[in-house]
């Protein structure tokens, strides 16, 4: 039976640090590695459109249709609006409710 002596035990973190080690610096060479037309295709799908969900800058066009809808209502409301106004409806007639004799 082979005996294990005090300095080969002492040896086995060293060895395990070291294969570690190596391990970890493969890995950090290596990177993600992309390669093949599949993996071209994804990066060029990515580099012309970064922000696919985007209309603007910040906003979806969800968002912008929801903008969009809003302004267009507030327009409408101020245009019944001004037009009362126009047509002297906006306030209550100055006229007295009963007919003035002659």
């Amino acid at each position: 039976m082979p005996t294990l002596s005090i300095r080969s035990h002492a040896s086995l973190p060293r060895r395990v640090a070291v294969v570690s080690a190596a391990a970890g610096i493969a890995m950090f060479a290596t990177g993600c590695v992309w390669s093949g037309p599949k993996a071209e295709a994804d990066a060029n799908k990515i580099r012309n459109n970064p922000t696919p969900e985007l209309s603007t800058l910040y906003e979806r066009p969800a968002d912008v249709r929801n903008n969009l809808a809003l302004q267009h209502n507030a327009n409408f409301r101020m245009a019944r609006q001004d037009m009362g106004r126009f047509w002297l409806l906006d306030r209550p007639s100055r006229l007295t409710p009963e007919p003035v004799p002659e």
